[in-house]
């Protein structure tokens, strides 16, 4: 009696799947970060000394009253520019665990699969990061908000080279699982 192996064919595209939809999760989120904290900064530089310079109105010291509300606002806001960068980390982290969690050998045909995913990643992050370079140049205050935010830039501007590196680490690792010769 001849023993034939079957694989688990779709969970294996399943766990491909993930892995990209999460690589351009990262991207797309990296690049509204990044754009909506610049945004949300230039507002509250603008709004922040007009509601200060209102002084008292009615009895109610509004000058007062916007240094215990706005202040900790815009402290946040501008917070989110460094905790968008580490999430990034993070989640390029997270990235090899997830390789090594559901690494396996794989049908040969899921090998092309993840080739062609792999470039769809690299043109993906190629276009994220020009369309934030473009705003990194600008030299309005939305550029100077854009440039203020170092560790999520850095990893906007150079992800082409930071995923393509990733992708193809997370790839031999995913592919070098154990093998039909190693398996009870």
């Amino acid at each position: 009696m001849i023993k034939t192996n079957k694989m688990n064919k779709k969970g294996q595209v399943g766990i491909i799947l993930i892995f990209f939809t999460v690589i351009a999760v990262i991207l797309v989120a990296g690049l509204f970060i990044g754009i909506g904290v610049s945004a949300i900064s230039m507002f509250m530089d603008d709004f922040v000394p007009e509601i200060e310079a209102i002084g008292t109105v009615a009895g109610a010291n509004i000058t007062e009253y916007s240094g215990y509300v706005l202040t900790p606002i815009t402290t946040f806001v501008n917070s989110w520019s460094w905790m968008g960068g580490a999430l990034y980390f993070v989640s390029i982290i997270g990235l090899f665990g997830i390789a090594v969690a559901y690494r396996s050998t794989a049908d040969r045909w899921l090998l092309g699969f993840f080739i062609l995913f792999l470039i769809l990643i690299i043109f993906l992050s190629i276009f994220v990061s020009n369309i934030y370079q473009d705003l990194y140049e600008d030299n309005t205050t939305f550029g100077e908000n854009i440039r203020d935010q170092k560790l999520l830039s850095f990893f906007m501007l150079h992800s082409p080279l930071i995923l393509s590196i990733v992708a193809f680490a997370s790839g031999i690792i995913l592919f070098s699982g154990v093998g039909k010769e190693d398996s009870i």
